[in-house]
């Protein structure tokens, strides 16, 4: 299946999902343990100046409400309206955050994006990988996550996802192997639910040659 095969069938699973996503408990167990694992991981923003991140993939806004209360001003973006509809509701009237799905408000260059739950649902992430590398401005700062192929609670995750919309599983080598041909360095990861070697989540940053 083409990338934008299977980007318009994510958009249509996500779409009839999004009314019942914020109430998986599954979700939210795995959720809080990368939100922890991603905040640790984002930089304090400048005091001088409003400091922009991309929250690619934003889903219901979970990582945009974070990013809005550590001080940062968030684009939000997402290829489900339906999603995007529900993080409107979630974050209220604030100035300081905007969502979209168009691809063409994300011109020009981030110094951090954020892709929280991004990679599970794409066998060939190539096409991802060439956009962050494009998004990102020199030395800005990639946070993203993905199912850990080594757990097997990933590994059931991926099973049942069958019946939703279907995830896959990766590694920690696969991700560095395929943030250096974007042109990332990998700086940082951890894996979390739990925070052990056989974890769920893979946390990892990457920042941009």
């Amino acid at each position: 299946m083409k990338t934008n095969e299977r980007q318009s069938l994510v958009r249509q699973r996500f779409n009839q999902r999004a009314g019942k996503y914020l109430r998986n408990p599954i979700s939210h167990w795995i959720g809080h343990s990368e939100l922890t694992a991603l905040r640790s991981m984002i930089p304090t923003p400048s005091q001088n100046e409003k400091s922009t991140v991309l929250d690619f993939g934003c889903g219901t806004g979970r990582v945009t409400a974070v990013l809005l209360e550590i001080g940062y001003n968030v684009t939000g973006y997402d290829i489900s309206p339906r999603m995007l509809e529900r993080a409107r509701v979630s974050t209220g009237d604030n100035a300081d955050v905007k969502f979209t799905s168009d691809p063409q408000d994300l011109s020009g260059s981030w110094p951090l994006l954020v892709a929280l739950g991004v990679l599970d649902y794409y066998p060939d992430n190539t096409v991802l990988w060439q956009e962050w590398g494009r998004l990102v401005s020199r030395g800005g700062l990639l946070l993203v996550t993905a199912p850990n192929l080594h757990s097997p609670l990933a590994r059931l995750y991926v099973f049942l996802s069958h019946f939703t919309c279907q995830a896959y599983a990766t590694t920690l080598e696969k991700m560095k192997s395929d943030a250096r041909l974007a042109g990332f360095v990998g700086i940082e990861a951890q894996t979390v639910f739990p925070k052990a070697g056989w974890g769920h989540t893979i946390v990892a940053g990457f920042k941009k040659n």
